[in-house]
Order: structure tokens, then sequence, then C-alpha cells
């Protein structure tokens, strides 16, 4: 009963500290040392006040749109471009892989060297061995898989194991999305920032070691843990981009549960499952095309050019017309 009572009191408090968060903010800002900041950003990661802070805001999200539809279209659209674009970004890491890949075997293999340096005018700008080279391809996989894994699932590229889904019906779907987002996801990311964030903590400050109990901290400096071994050793990093992971899948699960939650509020739109970043860009590239080809016909046949006027979609209508991978 006590344990009900506290939850009951932390879930009261969650609203009470998103309301007042700037005076939150504006007496972090005011501690006297920086050793006094570090400790109260070391512990506020994974404190029960921040977990239901985040709580508060979800739930104030899902009762302003069931008000206005138009604002949950529009928080879907903008939550799963976060996700598009920080994919997009990450996607530009494979090229870089590649890139590096092709450098190491060529440097080992043709040049027989050890090491690759870049000097330009006699200023060494870059100096390591290609098996610290190799070992940060590594890396580069990592933010791929942290950065990307949110848009691959927003475009429904992740592995479905599909027992009954595919042969209930439409609405049937929707509602085993969205008890799935709240029974499997949701939670699993939370308990995957949960373990992380003292992993992460540890290897990049000197502090008191943390667990997923702490309720103190005590920073002292910056460490910024190593292997120590001739490989890229960064492992801080990796810990870091475990965080950033969970984080990521943690909007996207609250956008797809936004997402069911409108498909369920609004069934003659018939929304899709799935945002497809590809297939909306075609579909831009197809209107463009069409504009060209327009301006083509008129010079060529001497009439005066019209430009067809595209006026740009809203928010809310990439939202409801929006192509997805289906189920």
């Amino acid at each position: 009963m006590e344990n009900l009572w506290t939850v009951l009191v932390n879930f009261f408090m969650g609203f009470v500290n998103l309301i007042i968060s700037p005076l939150h903010l504006y007496n972090f800002l005011n501690l006297e040392t920086f050793k006094e900041k570090m400790s109260v950003i070391v512990l506020a990661g994974q404190s029960p006040q921040f977990f239901f802070m985040v709580f508060a805001l979800v739930i104030i999200l899902i009762a302003v749109g069931f008000y206005r539809r138009s604002f949950l279209r529009q928080t879907v659209y903008r939550l799963e471009m976060f996700n598009g674009r920080m994919g997009q970004f990450a996607a530009w890491f494979a090229i870089l892989m590649m890139l590096q890949q092709v450098l190491i075997i060529a440097m080992g293999q043709i040049f027989r060297g050890n090491e690759l340096v870049f000097a330009p005018f006699g200023m060494v700008l870059f100096d390591q061995e290609l098996q610290w080279m190799s070992g940060q391809l590594k890396f580069y996989n990592a933010i791929l898989i942290a950065f990307a894994s949110a848009y691959t699932f927003i475009e429904g590229g992740h592995v479905r194991v599909d027992l009954i889904y595919s042969a209930t019906k439409r609405r049937t779907q929707l509602w085993l999305d969205l008890i799935g987002t709240l029974v499997m996801f949701i939670p699993s990311t939370i308990m995957l920032w949960w373990f992380s964030w003292p992993l992460m903590t540890n290897s990049m400050f000197s502090q008191r070691p943390l667990n997923v109990w702490s309720s103190a901290s005590r920073w002292r400096d910056f460490k910024w843990e190593s292997s120590g071994t001739a490989e890229f050793s960064w492992v801080w990093s990796f810990k870091v981009l475990i965080v950033v992971f969970a984080g990521l899948m943690f909007i996207t699960a609250i956008a797809f549960l936004l997402r069911n939650i409108l498909a369920l509020l609004e069934p003659d739109d018939e929304i899709p499952s799935h945002y497809s970043f590809e297939k909306t860009a075609t579909a831009d590239m197809g209107v463009a095309a069409a504009a060209r080809d327009a301006c083509r016909q008129s010079l060529s046949l001497g009439r005066p050019v019209k430009t067809p006027v595209v006026q740009p979609k809203t928010p809310t209508q990439v939202v409801e017309e929006s192509p997805g991978h289906g189920v």
C-alpha cells in the first residue's frame, strides 16, 4: 500500500514538476559550482522525477490530441520527422565506412603501410595506425544502429514475427499495435535507458560509481574511459550510443502510440501503420517532374510557360497522405 501511495504521489508531482520546470532550470543555473551542476545532471537521467515528468508530458499530448486531432497529427509528424532526420544523417556513415575500408585495404595491401599520416605543409592533422582506423569502423556501425534503428522502425523495416496479425481486421491490428506498444515497446526502451545511464556516466566521469539504485552522486572530473589498446579505444562513446539508441527508440514508441491512437479516432482516414520517407520523396519528385515536362512542352509549342502551382503540404496533410508498408 505504501508503494502504491509513493507511485501516486510521484505521478501527481510529475505534472507539477513539468509545470514548474523553468523554476528547476533557474535553480540549476544558479548552483555555485560546476561540480554541483554535474552531480545534478548525473542523477537526473535516472531519477523518478525525470521519468514521471516525461510520463506526464506524454499524457498531456494524448489528452490534447483527443480534443484537437490536428495537434495529434502534427505531433506524430514532427516526432517521426525528427527521427527521420537522425536516421538520414546516420546513413552517411555507411559511405564513410566503405571509403575508410577501401583506404585501409589500399594502404595495407598495395602500399604495405601500417600508418596513415595527413600532414599538409608539415602540419600533422591526422596520424593513426591502420589498426586504429579498422577498429573505428565498429564505431561507425554503432552510430548507424543507434541513430537509424528508429528511422527503420518508422518505415516499417524491422522484422515482424507474424502469427495472427495479418489475418486480423484493420481495427484489430491497430489495437494490437497499441497494446503491444504500451506493454512491450515503451517499457523496454525505458528499461534500456535505466540500465545504460549508469554505464554511460561511469565511463565518462570520475565519480562515485552509479548503479540502477543510486540516489547520490559525487562527481569529480571527466574520465573518458578507453580500452588502452592500439585499436579505436573510445569505450565511453559506445556506451553513450546505447543511451542515444534508447532515447530515440522511446521517441519512436511514443510517435507510434500516437499514430495508432489517431488511426483509431479517425477510422475513415485509413492512416497507414508506418510512414514512408522514400515514397513521399518519390511523390514530391514526381510533382516536380510533371512541372518540368509542362514547361518543356509549352516552350516547344512556342506558348507562354505556365508552370503548375503546387501548394506545399501541411504537416497534417503529410501524415494523412503518407504511404506505408502496410502489414
